[in-house]
């Protein structure tokens, strides 16, 4: 009796561990600030039209900064600093150029890491320049 009670709560211990495993978000919630947890969080409950097509995470000046990939044509692709702000706006737009304010957005030699994609869209094929 007491082994059966014990597989059943190793089964149960382990089953919660994989679903908190799961995630929507490739590398965790965890390694996401607050606000930006927010955010996704308001693209999935919106609609798929006015949300963006992927986040990633890159180093800018040193820093990391978030490349967010517009949901459509024509629409500038927002840099967000650390806190969230807006740094700049490095492709998009009319020219596919950006505003011109950071031309190479992301640090030489550094990786550009997928955060997060909008599940309604197909996989995202623009990455950081």
């Amino acid at each position: 009796m007491r082994i059966a009670t014990m597989n059943r709560i190793l089964g149960l211990a382990l089953a919660a561990t994989t679903l908190l495993a799961c995630s929507a978000h490739p590398v965790g919630d965890a390694a996401m600030p607050d606000w930006l947890q927010q955010r996704i969080a308001g693209y999935e409950a919106g609609a798929e039209h006015e949300s963006p097509s992927a986040i990633w995470k890159i180093r800018h000046n040193g820093a990391t900064a978030y490349y967010v990939v517009a949901p459509c044509c024509d629409q500038f692709n927002p840099l967000w600093d650390a806190r969230g702000d807006t740094l700049c706006h490095p492709s998009g737009g009319f020219a596919g150029h950006g505003d011109g304010k950071c031309p190479a957005p992301k640090d030489a030699g550094s990786e550009a890491t997928l955060l997060w994609s909008d599940p309604r869209k197909p996989a995202p094929e623009t990455v950081p320049p």
